[in-house]
């Protein structure tokens, strides 16, 4: 149903799609009438990490099939949270990762959890996966993102989430804040 919402509200524009694990062992992305084979943009499908991915073998025929017919790209959801496994960032070869919120917040007061982030950017760069921090809400984190080396964020700090999007306003900073480069989504291979 939201797939049958948002797909036509979003035409001409790339779309991220969440799945839940169940959605792919009931091969429903594999109908030719779901709204994602008529999109007329990129589709981002989105396999979260906070539930578990169990029937690997079936959900990645599904998820190969669904790619291979839609041009579809992949993305790792909710990374550091739940069911986490690096594996699938080399398994799923996501062209999206993006961080849970649990390892942003409050990054800038945490130099343990700091190296961690950076080390999975790096990791997830290397494999050929932009990066998405999620959930920055405070400028302290924000700074604390760019320096772990993501290539995006999303969070409260930037906007809440409305239809249609919200004209994004940033107040005027004490300190310069870094600029982060223009959405591109990456290219495929």
């Amino acid at each position: 149903m939201i797939r049958e919402i948002a797909v036509p509200l979003c035409s001409g524009t790339p779309i991220f799609v969440n799945l839940h694990p169940s959605e792919l062992e009931e091969r429903w992305l594999v109908r030719p009438d779901d709204p994602i084979f008529s999109h007329d943009h990129d589709i981002y499908l989105e396999i979260t990490e906070s539930a578990p991915l169990t029937h690997f073998d079936l959900c990645m025929s599904v998820l190969r099939e669904v790619c291979s017919r839609t041009g579809a790209h992949l993305v790792i959801d909710d990374l550091g949270a739940g069911y986490s496994n690096l594996k699938l960032i080399a398994d799923l070869e996501p062209k999206v990762v993006k961080l849970d919120r649990a390892l942003v917040q409050d990054l800038h007061r945490k130099p343990r959890q700091q190296k961690l982030v950076s080390i999975v950017v790096h990791l997830c760069n290397e494999l050929g996966a932009a990066v998405v921090a999620e959930g920055i809400e405070t400028l302290d984190e924000f700074y604390a993102v760019c320096d772990s080396g993501a290539d995006y964020g999303q969070g409260y700090l930037f906007a809440r989430p409305s239809f249609p999007m919200p004209a994004i306003t940033w107040p005027p900073p004490r300190d310069p804040i870094p600029s982060l480069p223009p959405w591109n989504p990456p290219s495929t291979v």
